[in-house]
């Protein structure tokens, strides 16, 4: 599944649950320039943020342990 379709697959689910993040001013019209650049929402886009940095995240964790 791309990327894309991970963030557009939470947009219309019933069992997505919405999350408070707390972003500076700079971070946030940030994401909004890029939000727009890609065609998205500023959640989706945030969305998608989340998604990629979790993949790294998980992938160092591996790379840590093995």
């Amino acid at each position: 599944m791309s990327t894309q379709d991970t963030a557009q697959a939470g947009a219309g689910d019933i069992s997505s649950l919405p999350v408070t993040l707390r972003l500076t001013a700079e971070e946030i019209e940030k994401a909004q320039v890029l939000a727009r650049k890609d065609h998205r929402t500023r959640a989706a886009f945030i969305r998608v943020m989340f998604l990629r940095g979790l993949a790294a995240y998980e992938k160092e964790l591996q790379s840590a342990t093995a």
